[in-house]
């Protein structure tokens, strides 16, 4: 008895799927990172803090509006895990790179954009970890979860 044409390709196509990594785990066997996996240091968030009091408050924290200043969203709290939840710090990486601030007072590169994330961590009660973020790179794919 022959295996129908349909089965065999399903079973390459799986097999296809479970394509070894550089590190040796399956593809298909590795868990996603979430932002609950300590993907930030303390001193990496303290920096953010600093860049974020400088450059971030007078819009987007209640308590420090600037009135001549359009308000940004919070960057702490339920809107905004609701909003970021299911998506990747490598978006938000993005999106602040090359949206903030959005008045062009100032332009952040890559280590600076992640300190800042690494900040919006902390204020957003996810655990801090040993080492840092590297830029977009080793953050990039971590999920954000409530």
């Amino acid at each position: 008895m022959s295996t129908p044409l349909a089965v065999r390709a399903a079973v390459v196509v799986l097999a296809g799927a479970i394509v070894m990594r550089a590190g040796g785990a399956p593809v298909a066997l590795q868990a996603q990172k979430t932002t609950r996996d300590k993907v930030y240091s303390k001193e990496q968030a303290d920096r953010g803090g600093k860049l974020y009091v400088a450059l971030c408050q007078f819009c987007h924290d209640p308590g420090h509006l600037d009135p001549a200043k359009k308000a940004g969203p919070e960057l702490a709290g339920e809107k905004f895990i609701t909003k970021w939840s299911g998506h990747t710090l490598g978006e938000l990486h993005t999106n602040i790179l090359t949206t903030m601030p959005n008045d062009g007072s100032a332009f952040l590169d890559d280590d600076q954009t992640a300190d800042i994330l690494a900040y919006m961590l902390q204020a957003n009660g996810f655990p801090e970890g040993p080492a840092a973020m590297k830029s977009n790179t080793t953050a990039k794919d971590v999920l954000i979860v409530k």
